[in-house]
């Protein structure tokens, strides 16, 4: 896709986890001075303060952050990262398959800036996060994580695509779409076929469906009713992107990040 304005803009000089993920790979930055001190300094912040248990102050939504930023920066196993790790798989598999629990935090959107995840029922969250930092780092083969992902599978055929609101159905399809085995599993199938019959002509799908996230999940999969969505979602996005070469309003940098990872991951861009 020939976007009419440069997306990137918005990136330079970024010290965000996102940011720096696309001054790596995006801008070729990789082999500059300021990018290493940029990255480095960001880095040393996000293993700051970690406690002996693996956990950012015990708290999931903490926990999850750090994780993912170090997913974008660092990309391997640490012992720091698989600490986290192991702490928030505790914190699951305590608390799965209920799908409200307390978690001792309250799941708010400004606690999911700059996250793949939306606000939903608190243990959906809880096991969509946690499958998808263990599959991303590397622990995809685990017999526990194995084992929650074939739960959720079967849940979401029982329910026909869905394995709860929109949100929650959010947070469980990232765990799945980036994971070898069950990206092609039934489950994902039967959510790209959900989310088909709630997409508008527009591109859009219910307010309930997360709009940004929606098109990166569905452009980690190679499914033909994935593709045809997308399609729609990327003529909108052709359509509305600003001046600036963004999209998004309050999360500009971050909705722009997730639009042209989806972009480049299908080769549109």
């Amino acid at each position: 896709m020939r976007l009419r304005c440069n997306p990137f803009q918005i990136f330079t000089s970024s010290k965000t986890p996102a940011g720096l993920y696309a001054r790596q790979k995006w801008l070729h930055e990789q082999t500059t001075a300021t990018l290493k001190a940029d990255l480095q300094e960001t880095v040393t912040g996000l293993l700051s303060s970690q406690a002996s248990d693996g956990s950012w102050d015990h708290s999931v939504v903490k926990t999850v952050r750090r994780l993912f930023g170090l997913h974008l920066t660092v990309r391997t196993q640490s012992e720091p990262i698989n600490k986290a790790l192991d702490w928030l798989l505790d914190q699951t598999l305590t608390t799965f398959p209920h799908r409200r629990i307390d978690m001792g935090e309250h799941l708010t959107r400004g606690a999911l800036r700059s996250l793949p995840f939306t606000k939903g029922c608190s243990g959906l969250f809880m096991t969509g996060a946690t499958l998808f930092l263990a599959s991303i780092f590397g622990r995809e083969n685990d017999s526990t994580i194995l084992e929650v992902y074939r739960r959720l599978n079967l849940l979401n055929i029982k329910n026909k695509g869905r394995w709860c609101g929109w949100s929650c159905s959010n947070n469980i399809l990232r765990a799945f779409v980036v994971h070898p085995h069950y990206s092609q599993a039934k489950a994902v199938v039967l959510a790209v076929e959900a989310l088909a019959g709630v997409q508008q002509q527009s591109g859009t799908w219910l307010r309930e469906v997360p709009f940004y996230q929606t098109v990166n999940a569905l452009a980690h999969v190679s499914i033909s009713q994935a593709d045809v969505q997308l399609e729609r979602a990327f003529k909108r996005l052709y359509e509305t992107q600003r001046h600036d070469g963004t999209w998004g309003r309050s999360h500009k940098e971050w909705d722009t990040f997730l639009i042209i990872h989806a972009l480049k991951n299908k080769k549109e861009l």
